[in-house]
């Protein structure tokens, strides 16, 4: 699998960004023939439009999904040739004063993100600002990919937290850094809470508000989306006004109806880049 990985970093690497793409948007319409995780990315889509799995328009913007995660596979697959100043250049930033803002505190700050468009090139973009962040990603089996990953992250200036060394979290606040989490699927599987989504109830992560009510860390929400073929919009919002005091699974449940606002919001204005390969819906 390494190797793979490798081919298709090289493959990324020297072909100019046309080819790459035409290669990226071929490979999306064998994704499509072999219908490989297809009804999962349909399934989200149909609940979130609340429309029927087989509706043509579920079908179209599922396609489209399948379409922008390769390109920014591709994106992310050339990032040891691209330069902060190129990366400035496609990712147009919005709103980093708020983040600043937040980290003058002195407790760190949690970026709330979700799975839509390149997330991997938004906190590159951050780390670009000259800020320290991480990303939480899962630990894999596989020791030589991991570092593959890793090595790709930490090129784009972005560091990586792995879900089993979470206790590192409160150094890095500690330090006045930056952790961003996506909240739309909980890559621990521990996730046993129902919340109302999109007027459906979906089991979802509650570790971005527990870890900010714990900590008194700033929990900013951060998004970005394609706007054109190369081009990609971010955008920082203003913290979160959490509700800090109470009983804690009231805190939780009303917080997390807050932030669930802002993951509707971005997620159905951007659908055709929502990445998430996962059921997280109530049976």
């Amino acid at each position: 699998m390494f190797i793979g990985y490798k081919v298709l970093e090289f493959i990324a690497i020297v072909t100019p960004y046309p080819v790459t793409y035409l290669i990226a948007i071929f490979l999306a319409k064998l994704w499509l023939a072999a219908r490989i995780n297809l009804n999962l990315v349909k399934n989200n889509i149909s609940k979130v439009l609340d429309l029927d799995i087989n509706d043509k328009k579920v079908h179209r913007l599922a396609t489209m999904v399948l379409v922008n995660w390769l390109k920014n596979v591709a994106d992310f697959l050339k990032a040891r040739k691209i330069s902060k100043e190129k990366l400035k250049e496609r990712v147009r930033l919005k709103g980093i004063v708020h983040l600043k803002n937040a980290l003058k505190k002195g407790k760190g700050a949690i970026v709330l993100t979700a799975h839509i468009g390149n997330f991997e090139w938004a906190g590159g973009r951050i780390a670009a600002e000259g800020i320290n962040i991480w990303a939480t990603s899962l630990t894999r089996k596989n020791k030589r990919v991991q570092k593959f990953f890793e090595d790709s992250r930490t090129s784009l200036g972005l560091k990586t937290l792995y879900i089993n060394r979470m206790l590192n979290i409160f150094r890095i606040l500690k330090k006045n850094e930056v952790l961003a989490i996506p909240s739309d699927w909980d890559a621990t599987g521990k996730a046993k809470k129902l919340f109302k989504f999109f007027g459906k109830k979906a089991y979802l992560p509650t570790g971005a508000v527990s870890l900010a009510l714990r900590s008194g860390a700033p929990l900013v929400p951060c998004f970005i989306w394609r706007v054109d073929k190369y081009t990609h919009q971010q955008i920082i919002g203003k913290p979160i006004e959490l509700i800090r005091k109470g009983d804690r699974d009231v805190l939780i449940q009303k917080n997390m109806e807050k932030v669930l606002k802002v993951l509707e919001k971005y997620i159905s204005s951007h659908i055709d880049e929502w990445e998430l390969f996962h059921d997280i819906w109530e049976k």
